[in-house]
């Protein structure tokens, strides 16, 4: 090489150098997973994502499986092989190919780890590992040559390992690639890349375009089918798949360094370099941008790249362990960039590009190319506070500033002055700004802890207040905002939101009290306004349309600023981290730290969208700028899987069908979801079939306890959920508890036959003796039914002679009463008639006679009389001495009472004459009757606790007796009351008015005889059959009373 040529490419070098130190004062995001995280070795060789969703991680001290939230080092104990893991593989059955340092192979199947060794025990470092078309496994080793495995179905227990290309290849190789074409290529420590198609044969790889001067260190085949080399000292090397030229990158390429060390591709197709000590390039067509440790990487030295599932680079560093860079869409300033403090309060981009802070320690400007451009302080004689609120620019250009302590300026970027705005800084309390938002064109409104300030600067007119008593809400002012109508939206403390409209104020009323602290207006014009603890609430003309809270997706329910992107998206920002609204799928996407927003906690309306499309939240470390076309989200559900599960405490392994012992009840599952984009957003959701009924609430832990599960058939399943909201398919494990042997079915079944025969056996028995007992119960049953049956007979005869002796003494109406209440009521009988019989000249006969002989005689006759008197329906009263008295109408009332009366008088009469003959034939004195009967009311009852006796009362009784006393012998004396009632049925003697004894005159009757018409005979004595059934007598039976 010339002099001339060499000093040109020094200058160009230097250039290339100078224009790299100029670094963006910005920085992207890479989360970095270290030693201190758990990872073996800070030197990582090989980094890739399995189907599980496991990111293996091969470091200097061995194998590492991270699934983006914990690291576990994977060792001899658990079936690996010793060493560093220096090369990884998955092979298309899914299996991970581990090389080793010490030149061992490991092999995981998902279930379990498998170690091999190569050959007769192959020490060398196995670098590269590759698999063709074919299924063929390619080994590049660091001192053994190069090895060829044929496919493996089955994990063997050893591996048929053949040495290839001896005489070829050197023994010392960097790394092997397998192509599209079937050809499989290794790159040797000499600089240059062999090929071969079955290993019987290799030649040089034809690389057109790339000078043999510079030594080969790695190779990579694009997506597109580009061949991407690296070298050293040349930087990297395109050959198109279209036989177009070779590409150079190095240097004055925009590359990091010129030594490359590995290649990677994003899912965008674009191309990352790795080099030795420039950090990482990203080539997408003619840009190039690195990445080092000035903008957010971690080192300089970058060994290997990978990709996840996401979209994700995977970053093996020589001495920082493995990098995520999870794309641009976040970019964060800080005081190592120059901030002069970490929290920032307010944020503005200028009409010319530049990005205004405001913090506790002034206002730091960004310029469009993104270096510091200058600081605006106190100690600079600028401001009169250092404690920046608010900042917004007008339509002359001019930024105004509001202070927590120092009130309102305007400062001039053309002049560098800042004016203080004194008359209006005195109008607020503690000349606090807490809210600025710009009017109609020379319009400012400030918010302060008194109220809102319509201001217009230069007019020379007083500033207009607005507080509670022009109807503001709550004078402590919480955020402003200019809809694109010009209403002005104020938000307050507990007071809500007020609008004013055309110097109107109107208060609205939610229907609750609430803290408003941030607006923003959505595409479709509503207005969206954030609140201290009870989320976001959505207004559609001036109305509550929607309330969003954590439980629809937000980090948190307290929202610190709001705003809407040149997409439409609204953008939330928390105290927990940012969400982003998806107007046209719906639904939140929630940011944390680890996807990259580091500030975490919003600071009150610290936000504003850039004419970029951008949008910058300044938060309690610093600023961090949300790109858009650079960080579109891609919709990716995630993958959850099994990890693992303990029973009784103890590690079990998955299979497709697992049965436990009856006793192997106690059980533990693991599960996961890899989501390196932000693995705090990831949720789960379980289930038990078997157990539960449905889906358990979402958690964020990632195991499920079951501590005591009775005998079934079970499926677990698991579902996640990232930051997007899209459930992943469910993951399963199938398990059955087995019943003990005294619950199993054939237990079952001979339980039930010993049962059925012990009973069986039992019936037989006891129908045996039962049909014994029954024998001899049923003679006992006889006996005492036969027993029973004259104990019954016997009692109803005796209960026969009591109730038959108890109407003897009482009418059966009145019987029944006393039985049933114990006492009988007299009762008022209007019309009833009484007969009283009495003998004459007795007294004269009873001398003649014995006591026994009178009594017998008296006794015979009454029995008589009673007969007559029953067979016609009458109720025999008493006897008293030779007096005989009856009566009929009670104690049950009969319309002929009367005249049935009358025909017993008739009996009687009949029956003492026929007496009298019979007396006389013997030479016995006669015995002469006189019989009177009277109708009229009586009262007739029972009286007295003791020797019930039935009875009648009254004048009417008194009557009677007279006109027994009054009348003849053998002839029935009637009254005139009687006489009235009879008169049609029987001819009557009218004897005028007798005196009665105490009655005096009444008038008197006999009755001679029954009228011809009612009849038998010509005497007129017996009734025919005609006046028997008028009075419902009959004339053979006997009616009982």
């Amino acid at each position: 090489m010339s002099p001339i040529r060499s000093a040109g490419r020094c200058l160009v070098l230097t250039i290339a150098f100078l224009a790299s130190a100029q670094v963006s004062a910005q920085r992207y995001f890479f989360e970095q997973v270290g030693v201190d995280r758990g990872l073996p070795a800070s030197k990582v060789y090989a980094v890739l994502q399995d189907g599980y969703g496991t990111v293996w991680i091969g470091t200097e001290a061995g194998l590492a499986a991270y699934d983006g939230r914990q690291v576990r080092s994977i060792g001899t104990q658990d079936g690996a092989a010793p060493g560093g893991a220096r090369s990884l593989l998955l092979d298309r059955q899914g299996r991970l190919w581990v090389g080793h340092l010490d030149g061992g192979i490991t092999v995981h199947d998902g279930d379990r780890f498998q170690a091999y060794t190569v050959g007769e025990g192959m020490p060398s470092a196995v670098t590269g590992l590759a698999e063709d078309v074919n299924g063929t496994i390619w080994l590049a080793t660091a001192g053994s040559g190069a090895w060829r495995i044929p496919p493996v179905e089955d994990l063997p227990t050893t591996l048929a390992a053949t040495r290839v290309g001896a005489n070829e290849l050197r023994d010392k190789l960097l790394g092997a690639c397998a192509l599209k074409d079937g050809r499989s290529c290794f790159v040797e420590d000499g600089g240059t890349i062999l090929v071969t198609r079955d290993g019987t044969g290799f030649e040089p790889l034809d690389m057109p375009g790339i000078p043999q001067v510079f030594r080969f260190t790695a190779l990579f085949q694009h997506s597109s089918g580009d061949l991407w080399v690296g070298t050293i000292g040349g930087g990297a090397f395109r050959l198109p798949a279209n036989g177009a030229p070779t590409v150079r990158y190095d240097i004055p390429a925009g590359l990091g360094s010129e030594t490359v060390f590995c290649f990677g591709e994003d899912a965008r197709q674009r191309t990352w370099v790795g080099t030795l000590d420039g950090g990482l390039s990203c080539i997408d067509g003619d840009e190039v941008r690195t990445f080092d440790p000035r903008n957010g990487l971690h080192t300089s030295f970058v060994r290997c790249i990978g990709r996840d599932r996401e979209g994700n680079l995977l970053i093996g560093t020589n001495d920082n362990g493995l990098d995520i860079f999870k794309g641009e869409r976040f970019v964060s300033f800080g005081e190592p960039d120059g901030l002069a403090d970490p929290r920032v309060w307010a944020v503005l981009e200028d009409r010319q590009g530049s990005t205004w802070f405001g913090t506790d320690n002034g206002i730091v400007v960004l310029g469009r190319k993104g270096s510091v451009d200058r600081t605006i302080t106190v100690q600079d004689g600028q401001l009169t506070s250092n404690f920046i609120r608010s900042l917004k620019e007008d339509q002359n250009g001019r930024i105004w500033i509001g202070t927590d302590n120092g009130g309102l300026l305007q400062y001039d970027p053309r002049s560098g002055r800042a004016v203080p705005q004194t008359e209006l800084s005195f109008t607020l309390a503690e000349q606090k700004v807490t809210a600025l938002e710009l009017g109609q064109p020379g319009e400012l409104w400030v918010g302060g802890l008194n109220g809102v300030r319509r201001y217009i600067p230069g007019s020379g007119t007083v500033p207009t207040i607005y507080t509670v008593n022009e109807g503001l809400a709550s004078d402590h002012v919480k955020g402003l905002f200019r809809d694109r109508d010009g209403a002005i939206w104020v938000g307050s403390t507990v007071g809500g939101i007020s609008v004013i409209d055309n110097g109107v104020v109107h208060a609205l009323d939610l229907g609750r009290a609430f803290t408003a602290t941030c607006f923003t207006q959505d595409e479709a014009g509503r207005i969206w306004v954030g609140t201290e603890g009870q989320g976001i609430l959505v207004l559609e003309g001036r109305k509550e349309v929607q309330r969003f809270t954590d439980q629809e997706g937000l980090l948190s329910n307290t929202i610190k600023a709001l705003a809407t992107d040149a997409q439409g998206h609204v953008w939330i920002g928390t105290n927990k981290g940012l969400n982003k609204w998806r107007p046209k799928k719906g639904g939140f996407i929630a940011f944390t730290e680890r996807a990259g927003f580091t500030g975490i906690e919003v600071l009150p309306n610290a936000v504003a969208a850039t004419g970029r499309g951008e949008v910058w939240f300044g938060t309690v470390n610093g600023a961090t700028r949300v790109g858009s076309e650079a960080g579109r989200d891609e919709q990716i559900a995630p993958l959850v899987a099994i990890r693992g599960w303990k029973v009784n405490l103890e590690d079990h392994p998955v299979k497709e069908r697992n049965k436990l012992d009856h006793t192997e009840r106690n059980v533990r599952i693991a599960y996961g979801s890899v989501s390196l984009s932000d693995p705090d957003a990831v949720r789960y959701a379980y289930m038990l079939e078997g157990l539960d009924t449905d889906w358990q609430p979402i958690t964020t832990t990632t195991d499920a306890y079951y501590p005591a599960l009775p005998p079934n058939e079970y499926e677990f399943k698991v579902k996640a959920m990232d930051r997007t909201g899209d459930w992943s398919e469910p993951a399963a494990l199938r398990f059955t508890v087995l019943p003990p042997w005294w619950q199993s079915w054939w237990f079952y079944t001979a339980s039930a036959v010993f049962i059925g025969i012990v009973f069986f056996s039992y019936v037989k028995v006891r129908e045996r003796q039962l049909r014994m007992r029954n024998m001899v119960l049923e003679r006992k049953v006889e006996e005492r039914t036969a027993e029973v049956v004259a104990q019954s007979r016997e009692i109803e005869q005796q209960k026969g002679q009591i109730e038959g002796l108890l109407l003897n003494i009482l009418p059966k109406p009145i019987s029944d009463e006393l039985q049933e209440k114990g006492s009988a009521t007299a009762r008022r009988h209007d019309h009833v008639s009484v007969m009283f019989t009495d003998f004459k000249g007795f007294t004269q006969v009873a001398e003649r006679m014995t006591p026994e002989e009178l009594v017998h005689e008296l006794d015979e006759c009454f029995i008589r009389f009673d007969d007559i008197v029953g067979r016609y329906g009458l109720e025999k009263i008493k006897t008293i001495g030779d007096s005989y008295m009856c009566a009929a109408g009670v104690p049950a009332s009969d319309p002929q009472h009367a005249l049935k009366t009358v025909l017993v008088a008739f009996e009687v009469r009949e029956l003492m004459d026929d007496w009298k003959r019979q007396r006389e034939a013997q030479g016995k004195m006669p015995w002469s009757l006189r019989i009177g009967v009277h109708s009229g009311p009586v009262v007739a009852g029972v009286v007295g606790k003791r020797k019930f006796a039935y009875d009648i009362w009254g004048d009417t009784v008194n009557t009677a007796s007279r006109m027994e006393s009054s009348g003849e012998p053998g002839e029935v004396n009637i009254s005139g009351d009687t006489y009235a009632i009879i008169k049609d049925h029987f001819d009557c003697q009218y004897r005028g008015k007798v005196q009665a004894k105490k009655k005096g005159e009444i008038d008197m009757y006999f009755v001679k005889r029954i009228k011809p018409g009612f009849s038998t005979d010509a005497e007129g004595v017996h009734p025919n059959e005609r006046f028997l059934r008028e009075l419902g007598v009959s004339a053979d039976a006997e009616q009982l009373a």
